[in-house]
């Protein structure tokens, strides 16, 4: 595993959307550690591992002894230069990782600072930023430290650190459609796990159906991007609602018999932040998958304007919590601004091919155009009807007359 698993945000990247990448109300790690405006919860940090100790009866020598040991090894996850001293360093890796884990273990709710939605709800948001992360196996260590008995809901049988991750993977569950939540980890499997957003983005990927299709599917690289889904409705292709469940995920999406079936897609205040520093993980080569990249290149293309997004939203493809379709249309527009996509691995690659060749069969786009002119709405249909009565009505007419005529 490389040294470096935290990194900047790439200049281009940050320019597309500087707040996406900003804390809202707590630094973790040593970039966004000086900021003013996060300095109130550096006292509420520190007032929480004091209760943590005043419970659990330990000195905090423990934790400058045990976490001391691995802080070069810790400095160097991070990209750029940390300038603090080491003591800081040390002292911040401790009061950060505590207070995550009693953040997500449940030990924080008697706290006033931490028992609105407001808060939880910024902190959520600040743990999954891509350069507001700690080295995972400073945390792993920390939950070797803490007594179990310190996390009153573990049974006897619960391993505190498998039963963090699942904690932490259940908070997000409803922000990332299809997160697999159920994994077990053991103390080999954590090695592996470079850090909160690294841990998210490997339990969130497509079923393993979907995934059986992609191993099948050409890697020349030689796909079209598709039209929009105002384009593609005027070429008759159908977009239908599929509900996550099982083993689904939000990058489970198939194109048949002309429909194309995504599952549905929640577009909250938070969504741009957390697939902004999720991409950029993927981006920075964090994981090697790119799924969300590519997720979010597909539903780029289907969005080129609000008209796009009204259509999707009627379908039950998303769900739009901004209430602003153009708002929903810029923000998708943004997510694919300087992203790098890899043509030969692209997951979307046959459905693409497979939509193109529906796109471009003229009799698809006949029918589409007769359907949306005479069947769209009861009105229509009537006036079709008649119409074609009307006709069958003269033609009777006519062979009758020149019948009886001759």
């Amino acid at each position: 595993m490389p040294k470096q698993t935290i990194f900047r945000v790439p200049h281009q990247l940050r320019e597309v959307n500087k707040k996406a990448y900003e804390p809202y109300v707590i630094s973790i790690g040593p970039y966004h550690h000086d900021k003013d405006y996060l300095k109130e919860m550096e006292e509420r940090k520190v007032r929480s591992l004091n209760w943590l100790l005043q419970w659990t009866n330990q000195s905090v020598q423990i934790y400058l002894s045990e976490i001391g040991d691995m802080v070069e090894k810790a400095r160097d996850c991070y990209s750029e230069p940390v300038d603090i001293s080491k003591e800081e360093f040390l002292e911040m890796m401790i009061l950060d990782g505590c207070f995550i884990i009693q953040f997500f273990m449940g030990t924080l709710r008697e706290y006033p600072f931490c028992n609105t939605s407001l808060i939880r709800t910024s902190i959520l948001h600040d743990v999954a930023l891509v350069e507001n992360q700690l080295p995972f196996f400073v945390l792993c260590k920390l939950l070797d430290i803490i007594p179990r008995t310190f996390f009153l809901q573990l049974e006897d049988s619960t391993d505190p650190k498998g039963w963090f991750i699942s904690q932490l993977l259940k908070r997000f569950e409803g922000r990332m459609p299809g997160l697999r939540v159920d994994r077990t980890y053991n103390d080999d499997s954590m090695k592996n796990v470079k850090h909160i957003g690294h841990l998210l983005l490997s339990n969130w990927h497509p079923s393993d159906k979907a995934m059986d299709k992609y191993r099948e599917q050409p890697t020349d690289g030689k796909w079209k991007f598709i039209r929009s889904a105002t384009e593609l409705r005027e070429a008759g292709i159908d977009f239908k609602k599929v509900e996550t469940g099982g083993n689904e995920s939000l990058f489970d999406i198939k194109f048949e018999k002309g429909t194309l079936e995504m599952p549905t897609a929640r577009i909250a205040d938070s969504t741009e932040s957390l697939y902004c520093n999720l991409i950029a993980c993927e981006q920075l080569d964090i994981i090697n998958t790119t799924f969300l990249t590519d997720y979010v290149v597909l539903i780029n293309s289907l969005i080129n304007s609000g008209k796009d997004v009204e259509l999707l939203c009627k379908s039950g493809i998303i769900d739009n919590w901004l209430g602003d379709d153009e708002a929903v249309a810029v923000m998708f527009n943004r997510l694919g601004d300087y992203v790098d996509l890899m043509p030969k691995l692209f997951f979307y690659a046959k459905l693409f091919d497979d939509v193109n060749k529906h796109y471009e069969k003229r009799w698809n786009r006949w029918k589409a155009n007769i359907r949306h002119k005479y069947f769209n709405t009861p009105s229509a249909l009537i006036s079709f009807l008649a119409a074609t009565l009307l006709l069958l009505l003269t033609v009777l007419q006519t062979i009758f007359t020149i019948f009886f005529n001759s």
